[in-house]
């Protein structure tokens, strides 16, 4: 799951209910390029990524594929700066296998939360 973009490492599954993984997105990152100049900061759609492909990874473990169909009520309320270490935790919401909820933790504070849906068979 390494990718030079932010090296999702460390996927867990416990099974049932949470699934997560760490990430560090260092300072040579893609991400940071340009994001801001003398003082950078991760983007939303960065850490977007991160729990995309965390999903991706859950769905592939259990031999499947998945695509996300949406997010919503996302919310960024702290910056993560490179090399900053953060964990991603995803757990279902409700009775819905295709709704979940994702935190994102760094530095031991919430610095970004919200749902996501994936797509169905039907959709």
């Amino acid at each position: 799951m390494n990718r030079p973009w932010h090296c999702v490492r460390n996927p867990r599954d416990d099974g049932s209910h949470e699934i997560s993984a760490e990430a560090t997105p260092g300072r040579d990152s893609l991400w940071f390029d340009g994001h801001f100049p003398g003082s950078p900061i991760l983007p939303g759609i960065a850490q977007l990524a991160m729990v995309s492909d965390l999903l991706k990874w859950h769905a592939e473990k259990q031999g499947a594929a998945t695509a996300i169909s949406s997010f919503s009520r996302v919310r960024f309320r702290q910056f993560i700066r490179p090399d900053d270490t953060v964990s991603v935790t995803i757990t279902p919401e409700g009775g819905d296998p295709a709704a979940f909820k994702f935190r994102i933790v760094s530095r031991g504070q919430l610095a970004c939360s919200g749902q996501v849906r994936v797509a169905t068979p039907a959709e």
